[in-house]
């Protein structure tokens, strides 16, 4: 058994079939990476026959300046992590194959789910667990990173999972109350979900809007990835359907705070506490209704063609989905678009036969803003991955380094 280079053909039939195939270690996103400043190598760990047992996109900075080098496997090794034998003699291969490299170090954050969590934040009781990974790794010589709860690794330790099935009524059911009130009030007040082309990749770029990373890297991701796999969507408010459902809403509100009003002042009804606290949030509604009709008509006389509200860009590898960026004009937040768009792409792809949607990297404070409390409501699974792992090859450079660091950020700190 031998550690050899692949070529991205062989890297990528192997990675397609394995069970750990995320679109991290694909040669698409080696491709990408090598694009933004990185060199991308892949390799196989091969038996006499040239059998492929375990595999890995390595990426490497291609900074001359940089004493120490530091390959990194995003998102793990494709291996059976259960199978200690293979991930013995794998590790000790790879270290080998590295030292004559001159490597220092190899870094490696397996999609392996460290605790499992609801999402007011608790451990899940039977949910999915691996206590003991860390310390089977630390025994092979690994480093780890600590179990950060922000975001200092190089990918979100804490992610937000839709787990998708076929049945839309459960699936629908599975997400928290507050998405599905969300999603109610925004399909009903006029929006639209499409898709988007690469012509809509600025478009894309403006409404997410952050400038890291760079409106490069989502032209790229369309380059290296394709159309079959990297998409985009939007939803779009139609003015003259947000004018006739507000005032639809407007109209039978008005009904009802009616009658609230009637029984009030009904003399027969001894007990009125329940029907003044209904009133009181009909009020509510109708003051609320009454300013989206006037929103509604002056959105129809300044885009009388309709308005993007939120965006959404996603890479479809295997059966699962990945919402890499998105984003929402913030002066249409309140409606809640974004949590109608992401719903109508979950069930979409549901009905597809996919069988899961990452909404994205997260804190393991929940609901702390707006993107998180999205990520948290929309969600039927928290994870809480194992984290990130150094493998020292070279341990001279590694420790001498690790030492040094903390005087060169002293040095560089501006006074």
């Amino acid at each position: 058994m031998q550690i050899i280079l692949l070529d991205e053909l062989k890297f990528d039939q192997f990675a397609m079939s394995h069970p750990n195939y995320n679109y991290y270690q694909t040669s698409n996103y080696g491709k990408l990476m090598s694009k933004h400043g990185y060199n991308s190598y892949y390799l196989g760990y091969v038996d006499d026959l040239g059998a492929i047992k375990a595999a890995t996109l390595l990426i490497v900075k291609n900074d001359k300046n940089d004493k120490r080098k530091m390959g990194y496997a995003p998102r793990g090794f494709l291996i059976d992590w259960n199978d200690d034998e293979l991930v013995k003699n794998f590790t000790i291969a790879l270290k080998e194959f590295l030292l004559k490299r001159n490597f220092t170090y190899v870094k490696v954050d397996p999609q392996i789910v460290y605790k499992e969590h609801n999402i007011d934040g608790s451990e899940k009781n039977y949910g999915e667990s691996n206590l003991g990974f860390v310390q089977k790794l630390q025994a092979l010589g690994y480093i780890h990173m600590g179990y950060n709860n922000l975001m200092e690794a190089s990918k979100p330790r804490w992610n937000a999972l839709v787990m998708l099935n076929n049945d839309i009524t459960s699936l629908y059911n599975s997400i928290s109350k507050e998405a599905r009130t969300k999603i109610s009030d925004a399909a009903a007040m006029g929006n639209k979900v499409y898709k988007g082309s690469s012509n809509d990749i600025n478009l894309l770029f403006n409404i997410i809007n952050k400038i890291n990373p760079p409106l490069d890297y989502y032209l790229d991701y369309y380059q290296f990835f394709g159309q079959n796999s990297f998409e985009i969507y939007f939803n779009r408010l139609e003015p003259i359907e947000y004018v006739n459902s507000s005032k639809n809403l407007y109209e039978n509100e008005e009904q009802k705070n009616n009658e609230l009003n009637m029984q009030i002042q009904d003399f027969n009804i001894v007990n009125k506490d329940l029907i003044i606290n209904q009133k009181l949030k009909s009020d509510e509604l109708l003051a609320k209704y009454k300013k989206n009709m006037l929103e509604a008509s002056k959105l129809f006389q300044s885009y009388p063609s309709g308005i993007i509200t939120s965006a959404v860009a996603l890479i479809k590898y295997g059966k699962k989905i990945s919402f890499i960026a998105s984003g929402v004009n913030d002066s249409f937040k309140d409606q809640n678009p974004e949590y109608l768009l992401k719903w109508q792409l979950i069930q979409e792809y549901a009905k597809q036969g996919y069988t899961m949607v990452d909404l994205g990297g997260m804190t393991n404070e929940f609901k702390k803003d707006y993107d998180s409390t999205l990520k948290t409501e929309l969600s039927n699974k928290i994870v809480e991955y194992v984290g990130e792992f150094d493998l020292v090859i070279n341990k001279k450079a590694y420790y001498t380094g690790s030492k040094l660091n903390p005087i060169l950020n002293w040095l560089n700190t501006p006074i």
